[in-house]
């Protein structure tokens, strides 16, 4: 029986970072501490008045303070509260268009805790609509600064080099998997091996054949086949995955979404968090990297 699954394409690094808490908050901090940092050091919007010999005091900083904390904190809500509601799985355009939502949300906090700090003295549209303009102008910085960070994270963990790996796998070496009741016997040879996959009371055994990929079931366990498999090359992965290292050619994503390029499989294999640091190890990677 062939095993075939329908292909999915690698995970958008917009989106699947902006899914993971550790960089949400990341987000959250770095939006808020630099715009408490460019209201400290440039004092826009006339928050000192415009005084020559004005000097920073306590109040003045606790009063700066207060508009970052309040960003932080709208942001907070907005992306742990707000966005799991609103949207589960968003695709890249609609993440772009959250990112264009979290622009006015930030002017629209920073206007209102502007006014409330200045007891409601520039409570117009006109001054809204500027700072609208001009919050969304100083929050492109640190925006645009976490997008490259993710998208540095993301090349970084996408492709792990395998050049300097030695996982030869000759093509005579043959591999012996037994069903349950030890009828049926598979014997596959290791290079052409991609990778087994638990499915109810059985296994897959996903393999090339003359350079098709085909997959056959065997009446056994994953956990039965690990105990009896004396190759390093076959390494668990996932609780539902066993795969071929010599057939690896990539990673991608980090330990909270890892996952395993395979030659000839038409999809990548997840990596659960418990076997992530056994795998870099095993591709040669620093677990650190992910």
């Amino acid at each position: 029986m062939s095993v075939i699954h329908d292909a999915t394409p690698a995970e958008d690094y917009l989106t699947h970072y902006f899914g993971i808490a550790r960089y949400k908050w990341i987000f959250v901090v770095s939006v808020g501490l630099f715009t408490t940092l460019f209201l400290l050091i440039f004092q826009p919007f006339g928050v000192s008045n415009f005084d020559p010999n004005f000097k920073i005091s306590l109040e003045f900083l606790l009063a700066i303070g207060s508009v970052g904390l309040a960003v932080s904190t709208a942001l907070a809500m907005n992306e742990f509260l707000l966005r799991p509601l609103l949207l589960k799985n968003p695709d890249r355009i609609q993440m772009i268009g959250w990112l264009a939502w979290v622009y006015v949300l930030v002017a629209t906090v920073s206007f209102l805790q502007y006014n409330f700090l200045g007891n409601w003295h520039d409570m117009r549209w006109s001054s809204y609509f500027g700072f609208l303009r001009d919050i969304c102008l100083l929050i492109s910085f640190p925006v645009a600064g976490f997008i490259f960070f993710i998208r540095h994270e993301s090349l970084k963990t996408r492709f792990v080099a395998l050049q300097s790996i030695q996982l030869g796998a000759p093509a005579e070496k043959l591999v012996h998997l037994t069903s349950e009741n030890e009828k049926d016997n598979i014997s596959i040879a290791l290079d052409q091996l991609l990778y087994l996959e638990s499915q109810d009371n059985y296994v897959a055994v996903v393999h090339m054949d003359q350079g098709v990929r085909r997959g056959t079931l065997i009446r056994t366990s994953l956990k039965r086949l690990e105990a009896a498999l004396d190759e390093p090359l076959l390494a668990r992965c996932h609780r539902s995955y066993i795969v071929n290292l010599h057939r690896v050619r990539a990673c991608h994503g980090n330990r909270h979404g890892l996952k395993l390029s395979i030659e000839g499989a038409d999809q990548p294999i997840p990596v659960s968090r418990s076997y992530t640091d056994s795998i870099l190890r095993a591709l040669g990677a620093s677990p650190t990297a992910a």
